[in-house]
């Protein structure tokens, strides 16, 4: 039985220009669950879009059309820019989300954004515990976990590609697939 993985967000999950050529977590996600695990009829599909926030996301061409068995959701970073009084529509797009994802049979995996300087990002703490706070079947707080400080950052609040091995080992841990002396658990972090 094999499963189909979509990972849906913003820039960080789609993986383009911080990681300088590095792979993101959804491909060391991908080398864990296809290669190391010996599921190579599982699908891993990423429709992360750089400078997405949730109530852009076109949920039936990014996702619902994958027919995906998981769908990992990870907002925020974008969205925080709203300040406070953007918060509840933050939490009625992404609990709709959730309720359209749910409604196919999909599991849905909620990750908070990782952390970001305070500097334009002063509203994250708060979107991040909105998410903590949103139904989901597994919950991979990121922001709770992040302690990499400028060695897991790119520029502003992009990890660069040791922040996403972390993204990646927190993600495989909630979802107990992680094992250290697999390869792309033994991959070194600062």
């Amino acid at each position: 039985m094999s499963t189909v993985w979509l990972f849906t967000g913003d820039s960080v999950t789609h993986g383009a220009l911080h990681t300088f050529g590095w792979r993101d977590y959804t491909q060391l996600f991908a080398e864990r669950v296809r290669f190391e695990l010996n599921r190579p009829a599982d699908a891993v599909i990423n429709t992360g879009v750089s400078g997405q926030q949730v109530s852009e996301l076109d949920l039936e061409g990014a996702v619902l059309r994958h027919r995906p068995d998981v769908v990992a959701l990870m907002f925020g970073l974008n969205d925080c820019a709203a300040g406070p009084a953007g918060l509840p529509a933050f939490v009625r797009d992404y609990a709709a989300v959730i309720s359209r994802v749910r409604g196919t049979g999909a599991k849905v995996v909620l990750q908070t954004p990782n952390r970001a300087p305070e500097s334009g990002w002063a509203d994250l703490p708060a979107y991040a515990e909105a998410v903590r706070s949103l139904d989901a079947d597994v919950l991979v707080d990121h922001h709770a976990t992040w302690d990499g400080g400028e060695h897991w950052m790119g520029a502003g609040c992009h990890p660069n590609e040791y922040g996403h091995r972390a993204l990646a080992r927190n993600l495989l841990r909630a979802l107990d697939l992680w094992e250290p002396v697999g390869v792309s658990g033994s991959l070194f972090i600062p």
